[in-house]
């Protein structure tokens, strides 16, 4: 499996292609429709998968579901930040996503040649969700290097955030994480140098 990263929107959101032989899923396309586009290139776009509904991971939803119609897969518990930009706005900026949704509703997904576990996450939003595929960890905004995400936003809650990140004491420390912001990681560093995590 190929992943392709491309840093998207003004908060700088990490955008990830994943290709596996002639399929394509993208993870938080936070804007950068055309890139995007350009970097599936012949592939087949099997799916889009939101780690939870924040403006700057969802910017470009919409105009790939226009071009691609493939499923969007996001948590439940974001709906109301999906869908109505009252809830989803900063710096003066906001977003919504109007096309269909499948709501998650498993710890398995398996889409075209892909096979992803869903970590349920909350803590971050209400909805942040992990995935793992092949012992890839795409983390969203619940984790970082050397860092978490921030918890004042609508639908954060410290504690949720605290008890959603004990999950990575479960995880292979070789696991290469892969955030919603800045660098790649591993599970074993964060679990070892993260001072959030201690």
């Amino acid at each position: 499996m190929e992943i392709k990263r491309i840093v998207v929107s003004p908060f700088q959101t990490n955008c990830y292609i994943l290709i596996k032989d002639q399929e394509a899923i993208v993870i938080d396309p936070g804007s950068g429709y055309k890139k995007i586009v350009e970097l599936i290139g012949n592939h087949q776009l099997m799916a889009i998968l939101l780690t939870h509904g924040h403006l700057d991971h969802i910017g470009a939803v919409d105009k790939l579901y226009k071009q691609y119609k493939c499923p969007i897969y996001a948590c439940k518990d974001d709906e109301k930040m999906l869908r109505d930009p009252s809830y989803n706005t900063l710096a003066s900026l906001s977003a919504c996503v109007k096309a269909p949704i499948n709501w998650l509703t498993s710890e398995k997904l398996v889409i075209g040649k892909f096979n992803i576990e869903v970590l349920y996450t909350p803590g971050h939003s209400k909805g942040s969700v992990m995935y793992i595929v092949e012992n890839n960890l795409f983390s969203g905004d619940t984790l970082f290097h050397m860092s978490v995400g921030r918890v004042d936003l609508y639908g954060g809650s410290q504690h949720q955030l605290e008890n959603s990140l004990t999950v990575l004491n479960k995880l292979d420390p070789q696991m290469k994480v892969y955030p919603g912001h800045d660098e790649p990681t591993t599970v074993g560093y964060e679990l070892k140098y993260n001072p959030f995590l201690q």
